[in-house]
């Protein structure tokens, strides 16, 4: 009896190239993670002790801002964003090239303006957290951090042509390998 496909001559990407092409996406999960963990304190201590933090909703508040800026860049890289598909696949090769640097370069244009206005904000503001010893310029640096990453991810997606290596992509293939469950080999 054969065996299904061997996926054992691939060559699996290094590590260090993973986590690069996947650096925003990892670093949401964490943050992420951290909400989930520091919201299920809370709600253990509101419930069972009666003793709530002051923090966890203000931290959560935070963390989710920059989680979101960074999750939107990771579904930016996966073509994730709104495309004129409609209009582009009746497009000859060249003009559909023409308009895929046209979308990114107006893309580029608006996330410079995000960029430029979410640093004036942060610079002008003095204000501190209720509860936490941050400024609320830590919230608005996302805008500009989002939108520099986003510009460079986008520039080395349909400029450079790179081709990134997604964490799921490896995670799919490690079930393959793996086999459907309670298969016996």
């Amino acid at each position: 009896m054969q065996a299904g496909p061997s996926f054992a001559a691939v060559r699996r990407p290094p590590l260090p190239r993973i986590i690069v092409d996947n650096f925003e996406e990892l670093v949401a999960a964490a943050l992420l993670a951290v909400i989930g963990v520091v919201m299920a304190l809370q709600v253990c201590l509101r419930s069972f002790f009666n003793a709530p933090l002051s923090w966890p909703e203000e931290l959560s508040q935070f963390l989710f801002v920059w989680c979101s800026a960074l999750g939107a860049v990771g579904a930016g890289k996966r073509h994730g964003l709104v495309r004129l598909e409609a209009v582009a696949e009746k497009l000859v090769p060249p003009l559909r090239a023409a308009l895929d640097y046209l979308i990114l370069a107006l893309i580029a244009v608006l996330l410079g303006i995000l960029c430029w206005k979410g640093w004036q904000l942060g610079a002008r503001t003095s204000f501190t957290a209720t509860t936490l010893p941050l400024t609320w310029a830590w919230l608005y640096a996302a805008a500009p951090a989002f939108s520099i990453l986003m510009v460079a991810r986008l520039f080395q997606l349909q400029v450079l042509r790179y081709r990134f290596i997604f964490i799921e992509s490896l995670i799919a293939e490690k079930l393959i390998d793996a086999g459907p469950a309670g298969s016996i080999q």
